[in-house]
């Protein structure tokens, strides 16, 4: 009975958010000031992890040629996931279908443990800031509870894109976990911890790198996939961070730029660049793909 409460208030909250997440684009925030925003993000993730790489070979975007006999992440950062908001993530990563055929059927439990998620990330500067220069700008109701039920909207909000009718995927969910398409091709598979945790497990095999920039306490990386035995021509990761980090990034992406590219600042004044992409589902915009791009 307490799950099926728990999944009501968490439908009603997505409809009640619905309207503000579509009105969402009013006021212009410039380039000068995603810059001071993003660099501020990076210096404030105090539960961002320090992950050392062993990049090994240099590869092409498409080559599943390998050229790394060894692990990506060679640290270890199991005694970092028990940080509030990481073991939040971890919480997360067995609530989805992988198979974009199938319809996502949340328990009470699982859409809990989402709603834990947005409470333990508002917890943090990181998150906070975010909110904070939002209403500043015209661009976010002061009330946290408000704001909560936007992250949920276009963050958890559930959508249909690769097959009419099924609806199988949400953003966390693309960019955190991944989705396998029907001939065999992931789409999404953006998070580091969840990298980890299959490179563990021997189920994720990495073949080189393509492209990394240093961006102070993150690592910006791309990478072409092997999980599974499915496979993606490259993918584009921020290793090391947060998922507040992540989480505010897109967001402030996808309020200020959505589907084009948004030039960000690391700890370290180096600039780089995040694409936020948009798809509209039943007249309500979410987000569906949220990473670094080269």
């Amino acid at each position: 009975m307490w799950m099926k409460f728990i999944a009501s208030v968490f439908i009603l909250a997505l409809v009640s958010a619905s309207v503000y997440a579509k009105s969402f684009r009013a006021t212009p925030i410039s380039d000068q000031e995603i810059l001071e925003q993003s660099l501020n993000f990076h210096e404030g993730d105090v539960n961002g992890v320090s992950v050392t790489l062993d990049l090994q070979g240099l590869t092409t975007d498409g080559s599943l040629e390998d050229l790394a006999p060894g692990r990506l992440i060679v640290s270890d950062p199991l005694a970092d996931f028990a940080k509030p908001t990481l073991a939040a993530a971890q919480a997360l990563l067995d609530n989805y279908q992988h198979d974009v055929t199938v319809q996502d059927e949340l328990t009470g439990q699982q859409i809990a443990e989402e709603l834990a998620f947005i409470d333990a990330v508002m917890e943090t500067s990181v998150m906070q800031q975010l909110h904070t220069f939002l209403i500043s700008k015209g661009e976010a109701s002061a009330d946290v509870t408000v704001f909560k039920q936007f992250l949920s909207t276009i963050w958890f909000g559930r959508w249909s894109k690769y097959v009419a009718g099924v609806v199988a995927s949400s953003g966390w969910e693309h960019v955190n976990v991944f989705e396998r398409l029907e001939n065999n091709v992931i789409v999404g598979f953006h998070s580091w911890i969840y990298l980890f945790n299959e490179e563990q497990d021997g189920d994720f095999n990495y073949l080189g790198y393509i492209q990394t920039v240093d961006t102070g306490l993150t690592n910006v990386i791309s990478i072409p996939v092997d999980l599974y035995g499915s496979t993606k021509s490259s993918t584009q990761l921020n290793v090391g961070a947060s998922p507040e980090l992540d989480l505010a990034i897109g967001t402030l992406c996808y309020v200020a730029r959505p589907d084009v590219p948004c030039i960000l600042q690391g700890s370290n004044g180096v600039q780089y660049t995040w694409e936020t992409r948009t798809v509209t589902y039943n007249g309500i915009q979410h987000v569906e793909s949220s990473h670094p791009i080269f």
